[in-house]
């Protein structure tokens, strides 16, 4: 077993899941990849296994954050020191994962999140996602004081002092785990690390991520609420995190 768990959720993803299998193990790095297939109605599963992957599955499609939660259970199971999260859209540029590793490897660092806003990408970021970005860059400095460029990110790597809280049911409560998540993180005093990483438009299948019709104002309300939500836990609980 190797220190380092790369957890990929995936749905539906029988396009592009082996591609960026081959593309981890090509890597020389010190990882194990496991999918999280979130019920997937194609052959993800199967392809993911051809590829030699360890494979998890859900009954039946639970969303992202069930599949998040997954990763965070499998990775204790088995004892991992750290977790990274990589899509299995073929949006992650594989390279970066060392640059993960390198990061949160570092003294103090707790959780890195890949930004796509460090670097300049070669994926496009529409309108309405970047004014959604923006608003909850705002929201997560008004609450913590840090500046996150890249607070909607999926690629993110957490050492077990973390991930270990969030395997329990009852502290892992989040609709979304976006800007709210980073929140929590950070009013437990953990020290949250951005790195710049290259990110690609997908090349097959569509964005399970709704950016038109009332789907993205439902995503806005759920995540200010869970944000609220956050909020008030974190001032009326103790701080699991260290002190700075």
């Amino acid at each position: 077993m190797n220190e380092y768990l790369v957890a990929v959720p995936a749905f539906n993803e029988e396009k592009n899941i082996e591609k960026v299998i081959h593309s981890l193990k090509q890597l020389n790095a010190p990882i194990d990849v496991v999918i999280i297939n979130d019920g997937s109605s194609d052959q993800t599963a199967l392809r993911a296994h051809q590829a030699g992957a360890k494979v998890v599955s859900h009954p039946t499609n639970l969303g992202y954050l069930a599949a998040i939660q997954t990763g965070f259970k499998y990775a204790e199971k088995h004892q991992y020191p750290f977790i990274i999260f990589f899509d299995g859209d073929g949006q992650h540029d594989p390279i970066c994962v060392n640059d993960m590793i390198k990061a949160i490897t570092r003294d103090g660092v707790d959780v890195v999140i890949g930004s796509r806003f460090l670097i300049e990408s070669n994926m496009k970021t529409s309108f309405a996602k970047m004014l959604a970005i923006k608003f909850f860059r705002s929201i997560i400095y008004r609450t913590t004081k840090k500046h996150i460029t890249d607070p909607t990110s999926g690629f993110k790597a957490f050492k077990a002092n973390v991930y270990k809280r969030f395997t329990n049911s009852k502290d892992f409560y989040y609709d979304l785990p976006d800007s709210n998540f980073i929140i929590d993180i950070l009013l437990q005093n953990h020290h949250v690390l951005e790195i710049p990483v290259n990110m690609f438009e997908r090349e097959h299948g569509e964005s399970k991520i709704h950016h038109s019709g009332i789907k993205p104002m439902i995503y806005m309300a759920q995540t200010i609420l869970s944000i609220f939500i956050v909020i008030m836990k974190n001032k009326f609980q103790p701080t699991g995190g260290k002190t700075s």
